[in-house]
């Protein structure tokens, strides 16, 4: 089975979890670090559901009860992260007839898309899949190439996406063309002394002096 690999934007858009333990608790809270609206269906929940809305009341509807079909209205991304198969078979027979691509916790036949071991760290995003062979494969190979990944990547990536938009809006480099600016960029990328010193410029809200110096 090939799968398209693809990173999305859920800001603002409903996910509903079927499901209330442990394994549900940890796709609500990665669902709510990506910005989404979550609603929960599960007659028991994890403890943490309810810190989970306290924390996010205007983002987290919690539903304790059986799941019905309807539960998936309006919602872009559905997960079944129950212990029935029946119930986890309901919910993609649902997803399926209302397009929404739905994920179904160690449960591949009922998978419209299957979740990477993943590692974030600001901006930087690495995921893993083993396309729902093996999970735990998966978290292994993600562990072990978390260790080549900076400590201070985040620090990294927010000064490359400064450095980008200054070098397209500022206007020191307003004499730079498209070609001029990305072999700088490039040049920062590889150069690890020099990508740290512009992270640390950025840091210290000098970046701009600092890519004025390397273009004079």
């Amino acid at each position: 089975m090939k799968l398209y690999p693809v990173l999305l934007n859920i800001e603002g858009r409903l996910a509903v979890v079927v499901g209330g333990g442990e394994v549900a608790l940890r796709k609500v809270l990665d669902l709510l670090d990506a910005g989404a609206l979550v609603k929960v269906v599960a007659p028991r929940m994890h403890e943490g559901m309810d810190e989970a809305r306290g924390a996010n009341p205007e983002r987290v509807r919690l539903e304790r009860r059986e799941y019905r079909d309807g539960d998936l209205e309006g919602a872009s991304l559905a997960f079944a992260a129950t212990d029935s198969p029946a119930v986890n078979r309901s919910v993609f027979d649902e997803a399926s007839r209302r397009g929404v691509f739905i994920n179904a916790a160690d449960d591949p036949p009922n998978c419209s898309f299957y979740l990477p071991s993943f590692v974030r760290k600001g901006d930087f995003l690495m995921a893993v899949s083993t396309s729902g062979a093996s999970p735990a494969l998966a978290a292994r190979l993600r562990r072990e190439l978390e260790k080549a990944v900076p400590e201070n990547v985040g620090d990294m990536l927010a000064a490359l996406r400064e450095a980008r938009r200054l070098l397209q809006e500022d206007e020191s480099f307003e004499a730079m063309d498209f070609n001029s600016r990305g072999e700088l960029l490039k040049k920062i990328v590889g150069d690890d002394a020099l990508l740290a010193r512009c992270a640390g410029a950025y840091r210290a809200g000098r970046l701009r002096e600092e890519l004025v110096g390397l273009i004079g």
